[in-house]
Parts: structure tokens; C-alpha cells; sequence
């Protein structure tokens, strides 16, 4: 049995594993897992950075014992199933193109002198070793946490003097990014989302020319060093109290409320959804829980959002060294939407918030 792992971001699969094990991302490269030794293909390009790359790290996190170093000078399907031409069966990762499946399937017994091979799909291989962190992984997200807060101290700083009014949303992106370069950050995860009043209403709203003025200003944002994301929401109240303050003063309570019991209550041997269920029935008990349409929480790493994942339906037990983001929020359909987002790390039987700026 061989099994395949293939990014080509030139076709739409930009797989992180590679991030994972190798420290950068190259835009075509190709993984080849055999029984006890991992092969890696890869074109002149990116060839040299083999020098660099730490075999032995490789080795323990897949769980073999060699590593084999490819440079490819055809086809990336056809070395890959070349240097497997042993093997009876191929498995490949889910998230592969049908042009690549199409390719391995329609080219597997051009590479074996036994009959075609059976292929096999699989999910993300390494999801299972990438769930819980050491402590090396938790001082990476803890850094990018570190940028965040700081960007939210000065963000709350132009809502405590009104700097920020008349700007618009496109504007606080800007000055969202520009803060992050300032502190040192390598990429942000994906743009801030900006959604000032009834946009903050609006999923994944996608900031544009709305001027800020009275009202609630929602932001979601994120950085990211040495491949590790960060994850933070706010709602600020910007400018004078309207008559809509009040209510929102009332959502935001309930809102942090619902938060501080999910933090004080998760632990360590819970399942996943009763983390959600803590903050849902805070926010039902204040008469908001049609509002919360949301789920609590995700899990965060190379990817934003990943395992696992805090919902009412997950059945994932809180480990040691899980780490998670716990997100409570009441979404008013075409006024407003509050949420309070941090990232928490699960150690001995409790949860700590990763974030010095909790509330």
C-alpha cells in the first residue's frame, strides 16, 4: 500500500500538511508514504531547501523510518507511481482534484507489472497527530496572539477617541493590516472581515465603502507566524450612545456572559458539544437563543478553522494541549451581530485563554 499526498496551487490544492512537515510551501510537490519510508518529489526549484530540512523530525511525524529525496524531471503522477510500482493499492487524500485522480487512475498499471491498482480515498492523513499540540506548537499560536492583542488595543484606542469615525470599513482593514506588518507578522490567515452596523449582521461580510459612524462595529481577525494562525472577534459600540445602545449593551452582556461560563466550565474528557452547549443555553436562558445561529467554536493551526470542531453535534473528546477558539455571539437578522472570539488552549483539566484582552 502507497499512499499519495499532492499540492499543486497552480490546480486549487493547497495541502498544509507540507507546511507541516517540510516548513514552507511549495506550489507543486508530491509525498509518497510507503511502509517504512517517506518519499518526496519535487522540481528543481525547491530541490536545494532539501538541505535544510530536518529528516529526523520527518521521520517521527510519519511515523517512519527513512526519508527519500526526489527530483522530478516528468511528470509529478507518473515518478510517484514509478517508485510505487510494487505496491497493489494507492490511497489518496480527499481533497485531491478529480484531474489528478483522473491522472492516477487512468496511469496505474502503466507503473506496475501486476494488474491496475486499487485506489483508495482517505482523509487528511496527519489530522489525527495534528489535533494536539506540543509545546513548541502552543508558543507559535501563542506569538500570533500576541500580534492580535495588539492590534486590538489600538483599534479600541481610535473607538475610545473617536478617530475612527467617518472612516469606512476598507479603511480599518487597511489599518488592520498595516499594524500587523508593523508588529512583525508574516501573513495574515485571510483578510479581516470589517462589518459596521447591519453588515456585522451579514456571515463573512466582506469589507467595503460603509462609513463608520453610530453603532456597533464587529471585526474578526487574524495573523500568522511561521505557518501557526491566530483568531480574535470584537464588537466595539464606536461614537455616541443612540437609543439602539441600550440593546446592545443587553447583547454584549449576554453574550460575555455565555463566554466566561465556557471558559470556567470546559474541561479536559468533555465532548465537544457540551463546550457549545454551555454557551447556548447562557444565551437561551437570556431569551436570545434563536439568535445564536453559530456554532461556539473551532480548532485552529495551519488552517483557521480545523479540528476540532466545538458544535452541537461533535463527539470530540478536549485532550491536553487541544487548542480552540470558544465564540459565543447573537446575530440580529439586519441590525447587528455580537461576538466575543478567543483562543484557548485545554491543560490539566481546564481551559486558559491564550488572549491578555478577554473582554
Amino acid at each position: 500500500m502507497a499512499t499519495f499526498l499532492i499540492t499543486d496551487s497552480d490546480n486549487d490544492i493547497d495541502n498544509k500538511n507540507f507546511k507541516y512537515l517540510l516548513w514552507f510551501q511549495p506550489s507543486l510537490w508530491g509525498i509518497l508514504l510507503r511502509k517504512n519510508r517517506v518519499e518526496i518529489f519535487l522540481d528543481s526549484r525547491y530541490f536545494a531547501k532539501t538541505n535544510k530540512l530536518n529528516e529526523k523530525y520527518i521521520c517521527e511525524k510519519t511515523w517512519k523510518s527513512e526519508v527519500k529525496f526526489h527530483q522530478i524531471s516528468w511528470p509529478l503522477v507518473d515518478a510517484m507511481l514509478l517508485a510505487s510500482a510494487d505496491t497493489s493499492a494507492i490511497k489518496i487524500e480527499e481533497n485531491l482534484t478529480l484531474k489528478y485522480y483522473n491522472d492516477i487512475n487512468s496511469k496505474s498499471d502503466l507503473w506496475t507489472w501486476e494488474k491496475k491498482k486499487k485506489i483508495e480515498i482517505i482523509e487528511n492523513y496527519f489530522e489525527e497527530d495534528r489535533i494536539v499540540k506540543n509545546n513548541n506548537e502552543i508558543k507559535q499560536i501563542k506569538n500570533a496572539v500576541e500580534i492580535i492583542d495588539k492590534v486590538c488595543l489600538f483599534l479600541q484606542y481610535l473607538v475610545d477617541t473617536n478617530e475612527i469615525k467617518w472612516k469606512t470599513e476598507d479603511n480599518v482593514r487597511k489599518i488592520i493590516l498595516n499594524k500587523i506588518l508593523e508588529f512583525w507578522w508574516e501573513c495574515e490567515s485571510f483578510s479581516p472581515i470589517v462589518a459596521f452596523g447591519e453588515n456585522s449582521a451579514i456571515a463573512h461580510h466582506s469589507p467595503w465603502e460603509t462609513i463608520i459612524d453610530n453603532w456597533p462595529l464587529l471585526v474578526d481577525m487574524w495573523a500568522q507566524i511561521n505557518w501557526y494562525c491566530s483568531d480574535f472577534t470584537r464588537t466595539f459600540w464606536v461614537w455616541d450612545k443612540t437609543e439602539d445602545y441600550d440593546e446592545f449593551k443587553k447583547i454584549y452582556k449576554s453574550v460575555k456572559k455565555a463566554h466566561i461560563k465556557s471558559v470556567l466550565w470546559a474541561r479536559v474528557g468533555m465532548q465537544a458539544s457540551q463546550i457549545d452547549l454551555l454557551a447556548r443555553r447562557s444565551i437561551e436562558k437570556d431569551g436570545y437563543g434563536e439568535y445564536f445561529s453559530h456554532s461556539t467554536g473551532h480548532g485552529i493551526w495551519l488552517h483557521v478553522h480545523e479540528r476540532p470542531w466545538i458544535n452541537r453535534m461533535s463527539d470530540e473528546i478536549i485532550q491536553p494541549n487541544m487548542i480552540f477558539t470558544i465564540e459565543p455571539g447573537i446575530y440580529i437578522p439586519w441590525k447587528f451581530w455580537v461576538r466575543i472570539e478567543n483562543i484557548v488552549v485545554a491543560k490539566e483539566e481546564r481551559v486558559k485563554i491564550l488572549s491578555k484582552i478577554n473582554y
